[in-house]
């Protein structure tokens, strides 16, 4: 991890260009700093199928928690009625025919029967957006897909579409607990990941020394692109796996590196 051995807390940091940090913004920085970089420059990875299909099933789960259980025979009216209201502009972006709709609301289905099957018993809040400031210029942004509560405290879910919960799912649900633990003034009981595909489940108890790493990790990162902004620098590029779906690929030669290995 760059810049691990230095300590730095959000209230340390020096002053700056307003910045906002984001749980993709983190994990990426963490896999590459430089498409990090791009991220706030405006260079995005193009929306996919896959994207598309994920904010959709999310959709379906929050109505499903603010409106009770949809029936099967308006499930496909209701996707169409969440996509007209929330996501027309990915559906334009991806392209999508209408007959692959179709095919999407097939596969949103098995999404939602899992998801139906889950204990939702607590459950205080979805689709929960966040975006407080921590000082120093920056805000701590994202979206949460539920709260619960109990006797313990609260759990902050997340649901994932994917085929895997992923290699970054514990970047992820540290920041969730940092920027808890900055919104409320105290850490979660627990975070979790499901992943509706598969059933696998990764559930942490945050701690404080944990949580504060996590800060550190997030200080420096805000430290370093801010200072490549400044300059007009480039950072450190890594390459991986993740490359395959990185918008910097065709001018990349360590990623080209990388997806031709992988090929």
């Amino acid at each position: 991890m760059p810049y691990a051995r230095r300590v730095l807390t959000l209230d340390q940091i020096p002053d700056g260009e307003p910045l906002a940090v984001s749980a993709t913004l983190f994990v990426t920085f963490r896999r590459c700093p430089q498409q990090a970089l791009a991220r706030l420059q405006g260079v995005y990875p193009p929306p996919t199928r896959a994207t598309f299909k994920g904010a959709l099933a999310h959709r379906l789960f929050a109505r499903h928690i603010a409106e009770g259980p949809i029936a099967d025979e308006d499930l496909e009216s209701v996707c169409r009625q969440e996509t007209g209201a929330n996501l027309n502009g990915q559906l334009t972006a991806v392209g999508l025919r209408p007959s692959q709709f179709r095919a999407i609301v097939d596969e949103v289905r098995g999404l939602y029967e899992r998801f139906r099957v889950l204990p939702l018993d607590g459950v205080a809040e979805a689709e929960v957006s966040f975006e407080d400031p921590v000082g120093q210029g920056v805000v701590l942004r994202g979206r949460i897909d539920a709260i619960f509560r109990d006797g313990d405290g609260e759990r902050i879910v997340d649901w994932k579409t994917g085929a895997d919960l992923g290699d970054d799912v514990d970047a992820q649900l540290g920041f969730y607990a940092l920027a808890w633990a900055k919104r409320v003034g105290h850490l979660p009981a627990a975070t979790e990941a499901v992943s509706l595909q598969t059933g696998e489940r990764k559930v942490a108890v945050p701690g404080a020394a944990n949580v504060s790493e996590v800060e550190n990790e997030v200080a420096l990162m805000v430290n370093e692109l801010r200072r490549a902004m400044d300059r007009g620098i480039e950072l450190e590029r890594t390459a991986g796996p993740h490359c395959r779906w990185c918008p910097l690929l065709d001018s990349c030669s360590e990623g080209a590196s990388a997806i031709a290995l992988l090929m």
